[in-house]
C-alpha cells in the first residue's frame, strides 16, 4: 500500500514583476495626456519596426517636451527600483545595501485602433517598465485587446516537451506560457530588461497612451571599492 509522503516544493528561478500605482496619478495623467497627444499631432513617429502606432524617440528628450510632470512620474519609479534591488555578495563591502538608479531612456507611446507592439526585450538595461497614462477602452474581460504580454524566458520548451502535462503546483502552471497583464490608468509595471514582452492588438476607439522607460544603476556608487586606481607603490 502506498503512503503519502511530505514533499517540500520550492518554485525556483522566479522572474520579478513589480506592479504599483503612482501617487497623484490623476494629475500626472492629465498633464501627460495633453503633452503626449500634442506631441503626436506635431511630430512624426520615431521609426521603430516593433511598433504599430506612434512613439517618441527612445532617449531623454521627453524631459524637455513633456515638462516637469515627467519627473513627478519617474521619481517614485526610481524609489521602487531602489527598494527592489540590492548589491550581491560579489560586492562584499556593499552587500545588502541598495544602489541608486537613473533613467537612461524614456518615451511615449500612442496606440489607436489596430495598434500593437511586437515581441522584444530591452537589451543592456537592468529594469524596464511601462506606465499607463490612459488605457483607452481597455477593461478587464473586454475584447478591446491592448494587454501587455509577458513571455516565459525559457520559451515554449516546457510545453513543447510535454504538451499534455503540467506541474502539480499552482505557482508553476505558467511554465512555457504567456502571461497577459491588463493595464489600468495610473499603474506602473516593472520587469527585468531581458524579459521579452509585447502589446496585443488594440481594438479600442479611444487612444491607448503609455510611457516606457529603462533604468540603470548609478555607476559612481561602485567607484569606492571596484574602480579605484592601481597602487603606485612597488
Amino acid at each position: 500500500m502506498s503512503r503519502e509522503m511530505e514533499i517540500n516544493v520550492r518554485p525556483v528561478f522566479a522572474t520579478p514583476l513589480l506592479v504599483f500605482t503612482i501617487p497623484d496619478h490623476e494629475r500626472i495623467n492629465k498633464e501627460l495626456q495633453r503633452a503626449i497627444l500634442e506631441r503626436e499631432a506635431s511630430t512624426p513617429a520615431e521609426a521603430d519596426h516593433e511598433v504599430v502606432g506612434w512613439s517618441s524617440p527612445h532617449d531623454m528628450s521627453m524631459f524637455n517636451w513633456a515638462g516637469a510632470v515627467i519627473k513627478d512620474l519617474l521619481a517614485p519609479v526610481i524609489e521602487v527600483a531602489t527598494q527592489a534591488t540590492e548589491f550581491s555578495e560579489r560586492a562584499p563591502e556593499l552587500a545588502g545595501k541598495h544602489p541608486g538608479w537613473q533613467v537612461v531612456e524614456t518615451w511615449a507611446n500612442v496606440q489607436r485602433k489596430g495598434g500593437s507592439n511586437s515581441t522584444h526585450p530591452h537589451p543592456g538595461t537592468f529594469w524596464s517598465g511601462v506606465y499607463y497614462v490612459d488605457v483607452g477602452d481597455i477593461t478587464a474581460g473586454s475584447d478591446a485587446g491592448g494587454d501587455l504580454q509577458l513571455y516565459d524566458p525559457r520559451g515554449c520548451l516546457p510545453t513543447m516537451l510535454a504538451p499534455f502535462l503540467r506541474y502539480a503546483v499552482a505557482e508553476l502552471h505558467d511554465a512555457g506560457k504567456t502571461i497577459s497583464f491588463t493595464p489600468e490608468n495610473g499603474r506602473c509595471v516593472m520587469f527585468p530588461g531581458w524579459l521579452s514582452h509585447s502589446v496585443s492588438l488594440y481594438r479600442g476607439d479611444a487612444p491607448r497612451i503609455s510611457v516606457a522607460f529603462n533604468l540603470d544603476p548609478v555607476i559612481e556608487e561602485f567607484t569606492d571599492w571596484r574602480f579605484h586606481a592601481p597602487s603606485t607603490n612597488r
